[in-house]
């Protein structure tokens, strides 16, 4: 899975959103849930905060919306690109 990065990324559109039909994954979350690789493209983009934010939340993310606990898989692969 991939993702252009801009420096206007932030954590709420790596994670998703409550939108009108329920919760919208965004691409972490979405390859978490289906194990895949995510390859964030740009992501010179980002700044460091970002991508340590983006790290710690490969250690697990509980989405308040969906009641669920996501953790990168064994294999996962981050690709910052």
């Amino acid at each position: 899975m991939r993702h252009h990065c801009t420096p206007h990324t932030d954590i709420v559109e790596l994670i998703g959103h409550d939108g009108a039909s329920g919760f919208d994954y965004g691409p972490l979350t979405s390859a978490l849930k289906t194990r895949q690789d995510l390859e964030l493209e740009n992501s010179a983009a980002l700044s460091a905060l970002m991508i340590a934010k983006i790290h710690l939340l490969l250690e697990g993310l509980f989405i308040v919306e969906t009641e669920e606990i996501l953790r990168a898989p064994p294999g996962f692969r981050l690709i910052l690109a």
